[in-house]
């Protein structure tokens, strides 16, 4: 605090002779030891070139510093950066979620800011902007993860009409992720984000027939739904169908459709997992039906002997 006051103090005279040099150089040694207030000033040092070179890249990281922090003038100075593309790129959506934040942390002039900003959301929309703010909360997001506060801006997000959140939002009701759980509206945005056949929601139906959550468990269903999702090359939904083939779910047992399957996420995903279920099916095929399997690997265009050394490099056989 003493070096922020000396700061301000050389910044305009106030029983010092002004200097803006002088000022940078305390301004920076109080944002070097942490003080969100002074990180702020020194990003708008950088944005003015007041004493130093105008810098607007490093503006925003100075200013990116204080927001993490939860310090609302930062977050307001974020805004104004995405909005005018200074030292970002422009992004509309990015500067309403700053201005947002910034007005929850009491900053006087985000309100204005954000009244500003509804004459441009015609290529976004307030959930675009509410979605970027559920990241910011999200795991290696901006202000540190926090799936309480997550779970609250994905779900204003979903309820504008965006697909992902309503995804995500699916996906906090159902496991109780920042919310307490709530399997009915899971299924219900599940649902709203089937409706413009996105392939996550399908495969978030899947799971919920599969494992029955709040529903009767009915493998038929969920076969049906993770197969739509397949069709868009899901992997999760493939990995899926591969586990319910190899369980005798929703049908026979059938080790080498699920082993194919296995396959093709080894060749396009590279998931070391992968490789070590297909290797412990196939020491449970008979060589003379392992090589029906490798009929159809052909047929897909997977060399069954590259196959086997990927299988060998990755240890799993």
């Amino acid at each position: 605090m003493a070096e922020l006051r000396l700061a301000r103090a050389y910044s305009v005279g106030d029983g010092l002779p002004k200097s803006s040099e002088t000022a940078v150089e305390w301004y920076r040694k109080a944002a070097d030891s942490g003080n969100p207030e002074a990180q702020n000033a020194t990003g708008i040092i950088y944005m003015t070139g007041d004493g130093v070179v105008r810098d607007k890249t490093l503006a925003a990281t100075w200013y990116r510093k204080a927001a993490r922090q939860g310090y609302a003038g930062a977050m307001y100075s974020l805004g104004i950066a995405y909005y005018n593309g200074d030292g970002v790129p422009v992004d509309d959506a990015s500067a309403f979620a700053w201005f947002t934040l910034a007005k929850e942390a009491g900053h006087p002039n985000a309100a204005k800011a954000l009244e500003n900003t509804a004459g441009d959301r015609k290529p976004w929309t307030e959930a675009d902007g509410y979605k970027h703010i559920a990241e910011l909360y999200g795991p290696g997001g901006l202000l540190g993860a926090n799936p309480t506060s997550a779970a609250r801006w994905w779900l204003l997000s979903a309820q504008g009409g965006d697909t992902e959140a309503q995804v995500m939002t699916a996906d906090n009701f159902l496991n109780g992720h920042g919310v307490p759980q709530d399997l009915a509206a899971g299924r219900h945005w599940c649902e709203e984000a089937a409706k413009v056949q996105d392939f996550r929601s399908f495969y978030c139906l899947g799971e919920i027939y599969r494992r029955g959550l709040g529903v009767k468990p009915n493998y038929t269903l969920a076969r049906s739904w993770y197969e739509r999702s397949a069709r868009q090359r899901s992997a999760v939904s493939i990995r899926a169908l591969a586990e319910m083939d190899a369980a005798g779910q929703g049908g026979k047992r059938d080790l080498e459709s699920a082993s194919v399957r296995y396959a093709s996420l080894v060749v396009s995903v590279g998931d070391k997992g992968d490789a070590i279920r297909l290797a412990a099916l196939k020491s449970q095929i008979p060589p003379k039906r392992w090589k029906e399997v490798e009929k159809q690997l052909t047929a897909m265009h997977i060399d069954p002997e590259k196959l086997d050394q990927t299988l060998k490099s990755a240890g799993a056989q």
